[in-house]
């Protein structure tokens, strides 16, 4: 993700549910201030032992309920996290996702798709139900452009990766 992700110079970027920080610390070269946050404790006590980056820090922080000013980043992501919430607290971290990056920046999602063929998707969707869960089932089988949309988010791009197993979406605060 880090890799396909625009960001202007001296950017400032939010790591949402960062876990043990690997998103962030692959943002780490490329923007000013990555800020990485989770829910657990846990999770981040791992991130910043793992922290060799002097311009990374972590912070516990809903997503749903995200402790900083609109507009104070320019460019937000989430990776493999938005199919773990029920379709409500997913709305609304996106909503808060939007709030926080400035206009126009980008925000990259990251999460479960399903292959084309049909064979391919029935077996992929019944493997990973196994160890996702009901939550998994309801988002992939979701219209992420309608979510999206709904948080005031134009999608700019999307594309496959790992044979159709994941979605990259990019889009910007309306």
């Amino acid at each position: 993700m880090a890799r396909n992700v625009e960001l202007p110079p001296a950017a400032r970027l939010l790591d949402v549910a960062t876990g043990t920080g690997a998103q962030a610390f692959a943002f780490a070269h490329k923007a000013r201030e990555v800020v990485g946050i989770d829910m657990s404790e846990a999770m981040l006590r791992i991130a910043r032992r793992k922290n060799r980056f002097p311009n990374v820090t972590f912070q516990q922080a809903d997503a749903a309920d995200l402790p900083f000013e609109d507009g104070s980043f320019d460019a937000s992501c989430v990776s493999f996290a938005l199919h773990e919430m029920p379709a409500s607290v997913r709305e609304r971290v996106l909503h808060e996702m939007a709030r926080v990056t400035r206009p126009g920046g980008p925000i990259t999602i990251v999460d479960y798709g399903l292959p084309r063929g049909r064979v391919a998707s029935s077996l992929a969707f019944h493997i990973i139900k196994l160890y996702e869960g009901h939550q998994y089932a309801t988002f992939v089988k979701s219209h992420w452009r309608a979510l999206l949309e709904s948080a005031r988010l134009e999608v700019l791009g999307e594309r496959r990766a790992l044979h159709g197993l994941a979605r990259v979406l990019t889009a910007r605060r309306r």
